[in-house]
């Protein structure tokens, strides 16, 4: 505590000795005056640190005496003394004996490839850091150019526990070269390690040079083969890319000073920019799913060169469009490989002439004004355009309803049968509906055969009843390494042969060749069944107490002869109570009447007379 005093220092001039020490591992103040002493001007002054007695640094670990012993409070309160807390030895805090002190391990981990015919694995450099203050680690992963995954930080600075402890982290010796570590399921085989890291290991854990002998990384050849790839994509003089120069390259070349060729500049100063276009068609009928698809042809008349682009679809016809069949280069006449005398040139383009553009024989149809006056001021006569638009005799397809198949609403199959998109059919309208709102939940099990995969009886399933509309709807919850995806198993729908009286516990209901067996529900759930008896005869509490009222002497000998001693009934002795007697009911009743025993007892077990109450109409009533 600070204590505010009006008394003041005096200014003097001697060097002050260091005030701060640490005795048995916490940091205490000693006196100014440095020889522990206070003075007579002095002794009322809180501000001044009491001296510290050395005597009263503990290093026996068996000696608890300390602070805590009454005694020594009331002498070291009495003397304005110090007492320290014992401990096993004095020393140095860890986060000051090891103060900024990290190791460096080099370290790497494998990863499986499952979608590439080139590599089968993929290889992880790390680096490992670890604080040798508080034992925690650090893992960052070696970034690797043009790798097409994400890297960096694999994990932040933390302590890691090892596989199967509680409480054992990873500390330095389980660092030594050759050693594996399973952090986060992945495997990490330290390999090497700096020179620092391995001064310290050697001189102050006394690991032997064998620990830090440093182990070369497994070859990774699909990393080789992609580093002299990017030598060759990369322009690395001396290596052969076997491609032609790009045409901006060439641009390129030629703003920096490199002078072009003079054989062409010619043409470009008659035409500029002068370019002819022709609408030209594609009839691909005789293939499957073929159609008739609409082009221009550009012809650049500075250099002899065809481009040909898709015009603007308006018709919609379901073809995936895209802005460019052939970029602008010379067009062979042959669609293989060609030389500069067998392309096509521009006189050879007229309206009704078939063109070869690379396997496609194409229709020239149509041509603008510039394009006409161009051939009609070189002598050359273009016939009149072609309609661009080709007529096509559809076939009469009368259309014929299937019949209902059972997956899904039959609204719904037939909606899907005047279209390919269709919105579903519109739901009615609930809001005046009494039971709108009103969901029945149910957890529920497959079904399977003794012979069937063990897994799928493992699975489990959320069932929803929704009682304005009779629908259904199966939700499957994911469950982690099960195999199986889990989300919405079935959207609501509903189905023809189940109904709200088929939803019980211990039911088996058959949706969409699946069945189900009801196993349980909540608490919501059991209160509407029990409310409606005529929907849910199963959970009529009025039922069941006149049924159990005929058996009432039964119930009293079965308790007499299996009288154990305690007095309580479970559901399992309920169950084998009602088999004793003769009474057959399923899961839902043998739940209704539990539920009516159970009722305001939090416990697993209820008194067996409470069953014989029940059992007795007169003297126990049923109340709603």
């Amino acid at each position: 505590m600070m204590w505010q005093s009006s008394y003041k220092l005096n200014n003097d001039a001697r060097s002050k000795s260091q005030s701060l020490n640490f005795i048995n591992g916490y940091m205490m103040a000693k006196h100014p005056s440095g020889d522990g002493t206070i003075s007579k001007s002095n002794k009322h002054c809180p501000f001044v640190t009491a001296p510290i007695s050395t005597e009263k640094e503990v290093n026996d670990p068996t000696d608890v005496s300390g602070r805590y012993s009454i005694t020594r409070k009331k002498a070291d309160r009495d003397n304005n003394n110090l007492a320290l807390p014992f401990c096993p030895e004095s020393k140095l805090p860890s986060f000051i004996e090891h103060d900024r002190l990290v190791l460096l391990f080099n370290a790497y981990y494998e990863e499986d490839v499952h979608q590439s015919l080139e590599e089968e694995k993929i290889l992880h450099a790390c680096e490992i850091y670890f604080y040798v203050e508080d034992g925690t680690m650090e893992i960052i992963q070696t970034k690797t150019e043009n790798s097409g995954i994400v890297q960096g930080k694999f994990l932040r600075r933390s302590k890691v526990l090892k596989p199967g402890a509680s409480s054992s982290h990873y500390g330095i010796d389980d660092l030594k070269i050759g050693n594996t570590l399973d952090i986060y399921c992945r495997s990490f085989r330290v390999v090497n390690c700096n020179e620092s890291t391995r001064r310290y290991v050697l001189e102050h854990h006394g690991w032997s040079l064998n620990d830090v002998q440093p182990i070369p990384l497994p070859r990774d050849h699909f990393a080789e083969m992609n580093r002299a790839k990017m030598m060759r994509e990369s322009g690395v003089p001396g290596v052969d890319r076997k491609r032609k120069m790009n045409d901006l390259k060439v641009v390129m070349e030629s703003q920096l000073g490199k002078q072009s060729s003079m054989t062409d500049r010619g043409m470009f100063l008659e035409h500029g920019t002068d370019a002819l276009c022709f609408h030209v068609t594609w009839d691909d009928r005789s293939r499957l799913y073929g159609n008739i698809q609409y082009f221009r042809l550009i012809y650049y008349l500075a250099d002899d060169t065809i481009e040909i682009a898709r015009a603007s679809n308006t018709t919609r016809d379901g073809t995936v469009t895209f802005p460019k069949l052939l970029k602008r280069s010379k067009l062979p006449k042959s669609g293989q490989a060609f030389d500069n005398s067998d392309c096509y040139y521009w006189k050879e383009l007229a309206i009704g002439q078939m063109i070869n553009v690379f396997g496609r024989m194409m229709l020239i149809v149509k041509c603008d004004r510039f394009t006409r006056a161009h051939y009609q001021s070189n002598g050359i006569y273009l016939r009149e355009d072609m309609p661009l638009e080709v007529e096509e005799k559809k076939a009469e397809i009368k259309r014929v309803v299937p019949p209902y198949n059972g997956f899904g609403s039959e609204e719904d199959s037939l909606r899907s049968c005047t279209g390919s998109i269709n919105p579903p059919p519109l739901m009615k309208d609930m809001s005046s509906n009494k039971k709108s709102g009103i969901v029945l939940r149910f957890n529920a099990s497959l079904v399977v055969d003794d012979d069937a995969d063990d897994s799928s009886s493992t699975r489990k399933f959320a069932i929803h009843f929704f009682l304005e509309d009779d629908t259904i709807m199966i939700h499957e919850p994911p469950i982690r390494n099960s195999g199986y995806v889990g989300g919405q198993f079935l959207r609501r729908q509903p189905i023809n042969h189940i109904s709200a009286s088929d939803m019980y516990i211990g039911n088996i209901v058959e949706v969409v060749g699946h069945q189900f067996l009801l196993r349980d529900t909540d608490e919501s759930t059991f209160k509407l069944m029990e409310c409606d008896e005529k929907t849910f005869p199963y959970s009529d509490v009025a039922r069941l107490q006149r049924i159990l009222s005929f058996k009432q002497d039964m119930i009293k000998a079965y308790f007499i002869s299996h009288y154990d001693g305690n007095g309580m009934l479970d559901l399992e002795g309920l169950e084998k109570c009602c088999s004793a007697i003769g009474l057959v009911i399923n899961h839902a009743e043998l739940n209704t009447i539990w539920r009516r025993l159970k009722r305001h007892n939090c416990s697993s077990s209820v008194p067996f007379n409470k069953l014989l109450k029940f059992s007795a109409e007169e003297t126990f009533g049923v109340k709603n």
